[in-house]
């Protein structure tokens, strides 16, 4: 019986057996028969944005008597320019395989800090400290919690750049606030003519200072000014800095039916007015280093045709010299075809120097002087207008009694310069001179001219409305 029960065991394992033989073989074939004909190296790739990809270098193994040119790849759907999932499409033989794939940022924001020192009362916005930031995705900027700026002191603040992935990065900066009770001030206050009808720039001249703001505002009530009608008027200027603090000023307007700013004559002092025209050059600063040697001031009327030496301008300026308008382009085809052309011109070169001094001078010089001929080419008669029109407008001409006669050529021999420079026995002399590149000689001949003129007991002024105004006679 026991051998009998054993036999049987023995037929059923081994049935069991062949029956799990047999399955492991139909299952390793159907295996076979429907293992894919792309095998990928990952189940989903990450790609970081802004990064080109290559979805063929993504494959591991292509099964059968396949190659990769069979394979029709698809990846027109990942943007990678944008966070997000996407597919790429791998067809093989009516056969879609589909591959995921993340577009990511991992890389944190970079940006710029800058610590503040800010007056008591102002807002604060991020972007005043925040800038320059450079990530792959749209970022935001905030402080790190809120901050009170309402109280006087330093303190430390944490400001954090945030992109679209939630990557940040934070950083500490400094935020210093005064409390400021000083008023702002408004310099060159002078009183105002014009003529009937005529028009007025109302910050002509006037620069707004404040100890702590860089540009107080100034707010102008020119409402009590009738220009259609002759008469003396209030303009009112409020100017406020970022504190909120206020100071009002005021300046006469008068509006007259013929503006005519008289010609100075000459005087019983000796004085002599050094005119360099044509400037600013590569050699404004040698003069100015020698007037500076010689503690003398001058007067410099320039163009627009030497912009990048315009630093100079200020320089002079604020050194005690004058500056004057000598027109923009210094071109006499230009400048002389017609009285608007005229004023064009003399226009620009005053917002220019504006841009340096913070005003518009009243000093003009004609080209060729307001007795040249030459804009008779261009515009009979445009002269006789001219003289009276610009002075009509507020303007003074000045032409000069004494020449160094530099503008025969250039780089005349300094021996001519200071012997033609130093003719001159009037008692109030204004001498014409250059300032340009090729005018290196006069430049040499300078400290000579300086020195006659000291010796026979002169005073060098820079021009002002007492000056000596030397008017030619005029010939077109």
């Amino acid at each position: 019986m026991k051998l009998r029960l054993k036999k049987n065991i023995k037929k059923s394992l081994l049935i069991f057996a062949g029956i799990f033989i047999v399955i492991i073989v139909a299952f390793s074939a159907f295996k076979m028969l429907n293992k894919p004909l792309i095998q990928f190296k990952k189940d989903y790739v990450k790609v970081e944005i802004n990064e080109s990809i290559d979805p063929a270098s993504y494959i591991e193994k292509i099964n059968g008597k396949y190659q990769l040119s069979d394979i029709q790849i698809d990846s027109s759907q990942v943007d990678i320019k944008k966070l997000g999932q996407y597919q790429i499409k791998y067809t093989l033989k009516d056969k879609e395989y589909d591959l995921p794939v993340e577009v990511v940022d991992t890389q944190k924001p970079e940006y710029k800090t800058k610590n503040l020192d800010i007056d008591l009362g102002m807002k604060v916005d991020i972007s005043d400290i925040v800038s320059d930031i450079q990530d792959q995705t749209k970022t935001k900027a905030y402080f790190k919690k809120d901050y009170d700026f309402n109280k006087e002191g330093n303190q430390k603040v944490w400001v954090v750049v945030e992109d679209e992935a939630g990557n940040k990065t934070e950083k500490e900066v400094e935020v210093n606030i005064v409390k400021d009770e000083e008023k702002p001030e408004l310099t060159g206050l002078h009183d105002l003519t014009v003529k009937v009808n005529g028009e007025v720039d109302y910050l002509s001249g006037l620069t707004a200072k404040d100890n702590r703001d860089p540009d107080p505002q100034i707010e102008v009530d020119s409402s009590q000014v009738d220009l259609s009608k002759a008469g003396t008027y209030t303009v009112k200027y409020t100017v406020k800095d970022r504190s909120g603090n206020e100071n009002v000023f005021s300046r006469q307007i008068k509006v007259l039916k013929k503006v005519v700013t008289k010609a100075v004559p000459s005087s019983e002092e000796k004085i002599i007015y050094l005119t360099f025209d044509d400037g600013p050059s590569e050699n404004t600063k040698k003069i100015i280093d020698i007037l500076d040697k010689y503690n003398v001031k001058a007067t410099f009327f320039v163009t627009g045709n030497g912009q990048k030496y315009n630093k100079y301008i200020k320089e002079a300026y604020e050194k005690g010299h004058t500056i004057g308008l000598h027109t923009y382009s210094h071109n006499y085809k230009e400048v002389y075809s017609s009285m608007d052309a005229y004023f064009d011109d003399l226009n620009k070169i005053g917002q220019m120097v504006k841009e340096q001094i913070g005003f518009v001078p009243k000093y003009i010089r004609f080209p060729g002087g307001s007795s040249n001929t030459k804009s008779a080419k261009y515009s009979k008669g445009l002269m006789t207008t001219l003289v009276s029109e610009v002075q009509n407008r507020g303007y003074q001409y000045y032409d000069w009694n004494a020449d160094s006669t530099d503008a025969a050529g250039n780089n005349r021999p300094v021996s001519v310069i200071v012997k033609n420079a130093t003719q001159s026995k009037a008692k109030n002399i204004n001498l014409l001179m250059h300032d340009t590149a090729a005018k290196s000689t006069t430049v040499e001949a300078l400290p000579k001219i300086i020195e006659h003129y000291q010796k026979l007991g002169y005073t060098f002024k820079g021009i002002d409305d007492t000056s000596f105004t030397p008017h030619h006679g005029v010939n077109n």
